[in-house]
């Protein structure tokens, strides 16, 4: 009998195991699944981070170009009649709604 019930119990507890660490693999906070999300957010992420990247360049650049010693006479011109709306006399004004 004790030789039988050495039979039946070895493999049910290699299965056990089997299913428990198998389960695991795939569910879990470092299961497959959880990182096939983190692999997509990251990707999400990388995607907003070169946006924010040129948009911050561009703002550098502008930073910059309005600086007392490298300071660019016609983007002053623009920007002070972006913020102030004025126009020369002789300019056509098109207003675009940005959206």
């Amino acid at each position: 009998m004790n030789q039988k019930l050495r039979h039946i119990i070895f493999p049910a507890v290699i299965v056990a195991l089997t299913v428990y660490f198998t389960y695991h693999i795939f569910q879990g906070q470092r299961g497959v699944l959880a990182w096939i999300r983190l692999d997509k957010k990251l990707k999400e992420q990388e995607i907003i981070l070169n946006s924010l990247t040129k948009e911050k360049e561009y703002l550098e650049k502008e930073a910059y170009l309005l600086r007392p010693d490298s300071l660019d006479i016609d983007l002053l011109a623009e920007k002070a009649r972006q913020v102030l709306n004025f126009a020369h006399p002789d300019e056509v004004v098109v207003q675009v709604n940005a959206k």
